[in-house]
């Protein structure tokens, strides 16, 4: 999809989804990871499937080792994808998954797999109307200077 056709229409009637949120990523955003979960593994939100080879994804990202529990890397399994959202265009961040990330750079893993959602999707998933319109304004500048950035046609 071009660029320039991934800009929200702001929903009026949106309503946070219902599930119950255990888990959910922080900051202004705030995305009901449980409801995400959920959604991937009824299939009613269809994400691409990627394996992320550590060690470069590490060179663009960085771990917030202030927010690993280093006593909790000991349970963890990596079964499990990590979730990454694409929080810019074409820029995915670890949504779910941090403590899963450090697990296997740690046991000296090559590869983790995940998920990947899409900035328009991930607006299904915000946890309040509030935050669903700051994002919808947040993805489109995202898109505007993109384009701008790129030197895209806006027409």
């Amino acid at each position: 999809m071009p660029v320039k056709n991934r800009k929200l229409k702001l929903n009026k009637k949106f309503e946070p989804v219902s599930i119950a949120a255990e888990e959910v990523y922080g900051g202004f955003l705030q995305f009901n990871i449980s409801a995400i979960i959920e959604d991937i593994t009824s299939k009613k939100l269809t994400v691409k499937k990627k394996r992320i080879y550590i060690k470069s994804w590490l060179k663009d990202h960085s771990l917030e080792s202030s927010n690993i529990n280093k006593e909790y890397l000991p349970s963890v399994t990596l079964d499990t994808p990590i979730i990454q959202a694409e929080i810019r265009i074409e820029k995915y961040e670890i949504i779910d998954g941090n403590h899963r990330m450090q697990k296997a750079f740690d046991d000296g893993r090559t590869y983790i797999n995940s998920y990947q959602i899409k900035g328009e999707q991930l607006a299904n998933y915000l946890m309040s109307k509030e935050k669903y319109e700051s994002y919808v304004s947040y993805w489109n500048e995202k898109v505007d200077c993109y384009i701008e950035d790129n030197g895209i046609n806006k027409l």
